[in-house]
């Protein structure tokens, strides 16, 4: 299939893997919609009453950075992500298959990095015992977990690209 040019692939419509995918693209809009409301929210009542919301921003900050971090391992399932097409439009089909495998090899080490050091610092800062002081307080490490279980997804669905289907294209035990 040619990836470039066709529409995305949605593969495993029953499976557990699709499903948390899925999962993940609906709870990050859910939290960018969640993120608007509190805001609009906010700025109504510190108009128009004498009430006013200061952990707004600082929870809106961290919405931000969760669903980003759940929506992208989505967007990479449903091949959403940005691409050069105007290069990989002049290569051969075969080339272009090869392309995309160096890709998802080159994003799966990033990926494979980027979650051992979310591991890494998640558990230095757990065993520090420091604390989040703002409105909130909370434990550090806390803000890691969305990092590293979206660049653990990441690392999944790039692994999964590179892996052969074998002889046929169906996807649907995963």
């Amino acid at each position: 299939m040619d990836t470039v040019l066709e529409q995305p692939r949605v593969y495993m419509t029953k499976g557990y893997y699709h499903r948390l995918l899925t999962g993940c693209g609906v709870l990050a809009a859910l939290m960018f919609a969640l993120m608007g409301g509190l805001v609009c929210t906010d700025i109504f009542l510190r108009n128009l009453t004498s009430i006013s919301m200061p952990w707004t921003v600082e929870v809106c900050e961290y919405l931000l950075m969760t669903a980003t971090m759940l929506a992208a391992p989505w967007l990479l399932y449903q091949e959403g992500h940005i691409r050069i097409d105007i290069i990989l439009r002049a290569l051969t089909p075969t080339l272009r298959a090869w392309a995309d495998r160096l890709i998802s090899a080159t994003g799966l080490m990033i990926c494979v990095l980027l979650t051992w050091y979310a591991v890494d610092v998640a558990l230095d800062k757990a065993q520090q015992g420091s604390l989040v002081f703002k409105v909130l307080v909370f434990p550090e490490w806390w803000l890691i977990l969305p990092m590293l279980i979206g660049f653990g997804l990441m690392t999944l669905e790039f692994a999964r690209r590179l892996l052969p289907l074998g002889p046929s294209d169906d996807k649907e035990g995963l």
